[in-house]
């Protein structure tokens, strides 16, 4: 907006930029606000973001699977030759499955992003028997990985997200900035001066073209663009019910690193409390200071029949038999997240004018009004502004 020549005025609640993207500084540590990971092959991502300046350090294609029997590894031959063996000895599935997963690979490097979300919607869990991958690779390998990404561990999330999200893993880097996720939006302010970003000024209610907050403050525009969470839009714009999903992350520091490659471990057990674990210094060392390890642990909503006091043990106690020197983590922070992704079951990837378009002169952007990503957040942001622009 503001490179297009009109005058901005963002008011925001919290204390800084960025929303559910936040990174804080802990101890020396950077603890971004619950385990988020940029995926560079997003459209949207690639337009707005300048990712030399974001300093992006990647994962390494694959995974490590967490199972009964120990740990076993998987990669991307197609992305990294030497992983090929690995990945065929792996137990996590069958040799069909693992041609069927370099066929699904292969059939959605061909499409467009545009015809997956053309595409009649299942559930993704369905979808993957549909494709003819067996229990076990889904249960060892599609259920834990989709479960970190969608926040719900049934997979009832939409195929076109799960089609969407496979083909951007594929197609380029799984990354972070080297100093936290809270760079991204970081740079995307770093236009605005402190006239133009207002800090700890949340808005209560609007009407017509005036903005009341929560300090007194009342503020006019010709055009008001409420860039919220659902849960979070202003009077009189609230919806009624707000479907979404919440995550808890768990921060922990180590002397030592359970693992040393750039991977995310997955938990492949079906009674897991922990979904993900990711040694974020093993990707990025300015996560944490020298000496130090980060470990981000992911729960599944299981948690939510735990203790908070009881947490940190049963976590420790479910990780111990792969990594027996978790007992000597030390707890840094923990994030409970109530609003993390929109309800995903349904989504679209364009958007009606009158979607946005919530009063004559108010409009409304955010990944609800699309599906949960930070590619979906930017879409709709520019969806938005290309609106107002034309009026």
């Amino acid at each position: 907006m503001k490179s297009a020549g009109r005058r901005v005025k963002i008011l925001e609640s919290s204390d800084g930029s960025g929303g559910r993207v936040r990174t804080d500084k802990y101890d020396g540590f950077l603890l971004d606000r619950g385990f988020q990971v940029l995926l560079t092959a997003y459209p949207e991502a690639r337009h707005f973001l300048d990712y030399k300046a974001l300093d992006l350090r990647s994962f390494s294609p694959g995974s490590i699977i967490l199972n009964n029997s120990g740990i076993d590894e998987i990669g991307d031959p197609l992305r990294e030759v030497t992983s090929l063996i690995r990945t065929l000895k792996s137990p996590i599935g069958s040799l069909n499955d693992k041609f069927r997963l370099l066929f699904l690979r292969l059939k959605l490097a061909g499409i467009s992003i545009d015809e997956i979300f053309a595409k009649k919607e299942t559930s993704t869990l369905k979808y993957l028997r549909n494709a003819g991958f067996s229990k076990k690779i889904i249960s060892n390998f599609f259920a834990p990985f989709m479960s970190g990404i969608y926040l719900e561990q049934e997979l009832d999330t939409s195929s076109r997200i799960f089609e969407f999200v496979f083909k951007m893993f594929s197609e380029a880097d799984t990354a972070i900035p080297a100093k936290g996720m809270g760079m991204i939006p970081a740079q995307l302010a770093s236009g605005l001066s402190a006239e133009e970003l207002i800090f700890n000024e949340a808005v209560l209610s609007i009407d017509g073209n005036e903005v009341r907050t929560a300090s007194g403050m009342d503020y006019k525009a010709g055009n008001i663009l409420v860039a919220t969470a659902a849960d979070c839009i202003p009077l009189p714009f609230q919806p009624s019910t707000v479907e979404k999903k919440s995550v808890t992350c768990i921060y922990f520091s180590a002397n030592k690193a359970p693992y040393h490659k750039a991977l995310i471990a997955l938990n492949s057990n079906s009674d897991r409390l922990v979904n993900n674990i990711a040694v974020l210094s093993n990707v990025s060392a300015d996560y944490a200071p020298p000496g130090k390890s980060l470990i981000s642990v992911s729960l599944t909503d299981k948690q939510q029949l735990i203790k908070p006091e009881s947490l940190e043990l049963k976590i420790k106690d479910e990780l111990k038999f792969w990594y027996p020197d978790c007992v000597n983590w030390e707890h840094l922070k923990t994030y409970n997240i109530p609003y993390a992704l929109p309800e995903n079951r349904h989504v679209t990837n364009d958007i009606l004018l009158s979607s946005m378009r919530i009063s004559d002169s108010t409009f409304m952007c955010g990944d609800h009004l699309l599906n949960g990503s930070i590619n979906a957040a930017m879409k709709s942001g520019r969806l938005a502004a290309e609106a107002i622009l034309s009026i």
